[in-house]
């Protein structure tokens, strides 16, 4: 389909955008493959690289069995279909089961989603584009988007959420099935990782440095911390911290403020898209009937540091470990 199927697109049940001139295809970089002070440069200038038919389709297709078969069995999916369909469940029938759209468990002792993401034909592609040895971060970040209007991904740039390592990291993401426009696709927005107010801002914040000096905040960390527990809802509440994660909760009017167009593809499986980290990106509402399922991962040059929070057979995340106090 082409790029007028992009005006179907919404967030948050709110049209994207209402011309053509809103959105932009993303440039696929297979010609480059080869190339490495190309693939670089692309990099540099575009933020991107889009591979298209890149990975080994069997191999997804494998993980894509193996998380739907998971997902049949928490409840999620219509009986009266094969579990690789994907299809919903209605609303009424999942009603009190766990159907968030970030669900990390999928990913956890999964062998076939292990294969696409940590062998093969994208570890050589980071060692060709890295110029050596290349390692990954040990949590995999793993969404299943329901169909409905409240699942879209809301604007943002991954430093804040793994800036304490090497910034000469980069995401990958995977969609594990086809993804065409309606089912709500990642999209980029188009030169943000140029934007120099937005690196020194809301890109030089971390999710997990809080306000140590301001109200109890010490304290219900410290307390958290020696009760080896993540904090409440209601401490949470009562800390403020150095970022929410997202830069804003409306992909719209983000375009807006920062200008640029959004970058959009029908995706299909095989595909692989990788971004830097101040490439600023969301999606868009899946109109569709089925779960979109996708991965993120990170990867980065052995040599240089790795954050912390994602290292390991049991990674801090965003837990009580991870918390670091500061002075405002």
């Amino acid at each position: 389909m082409g790029l007028e199927q992009a005006l179907k697109l919404t967030y948050k049940g709110e049209p994207l955008g209402r011309s053509l001139d809103d959105f932009g295809g993303l440039r696929i970089s297979n010609d480059a493959l080869r190339n490495r002070g190309e693939l670089a440069r692309r990099m540099a200038g575009d933020g991107y690289l889009f591979l298209k038919n890149f990975l080994n389709k069997d191999e997804v297709r494998a993980a894509r069995q193996e998380v739907m078969n998971r997902l049949m069995g928490a409840g999620v999916l219509d009986k009266r279909y094969p579990a690789i369909d994907g299809i919903a469940a209605s609303k009424r029938d999942i009603d009190g089961r766990a159907t968030g759209s970030f669900m990390p468990l999928l990913a956890r002792s999964n062998p076939p989603l292990d294969k696409v993401i940590h062998e093969g034909p994208i570890m050589a592609f980071f060692e060709f584009f890295l110029g050596g040895p290349a390692r990954y971060f040990d949590y995999t970040w793993f969404r299943a988007k329901r169909p409905g209007l409240n699942t879209a991904t809301t604007p943002h740039c991954d430093i804040v959420y793994m800036g304490r390592g090497t910034k000469d990291l980069y995401t990958a993401w995977i969609p594990y099935g086809d993804v065409p426009y309606h089912m709500g696709g990642l999209m980029l927005l188009e030169n943000s990782h140029t934007l120099r107010d937005l690196k020194a801002g809301y890109g030089s914040t971390d999710v997990d440095l809080y306000c140590e000096n301001q109200g109890d905040a010490k304290a219900i960390v410290k307390r958290a911390r020696a009760e080896g527990r993540n904090l409440t809802d209601e401490e949470r509440a009562n800390v403020n911290w150095n970022s929410s994660g997202a830069y804003s909760s409306d992909a719209i009017a983000t375009r807006k403020e920062l200008g640029g167009r959004w970058l959009v593809s029908e995706y299909e499986m095989g595909d692989l898209l990788l971004f830097s980290m101040y490439t600023l990106h969301a999606s868009s509402d899946n109109h569709s009937n089925q779960y979109r399922i996708s991965s993120d991962t990170r990867y980065q040059r052995t040599s240089e540091p790795a954050d912390e929070r994602w290292i390991g057979n049991d990674p801090p995340a965003h837990g009580i470990r991870a918390k670091r106090g500061m002075v405002c």
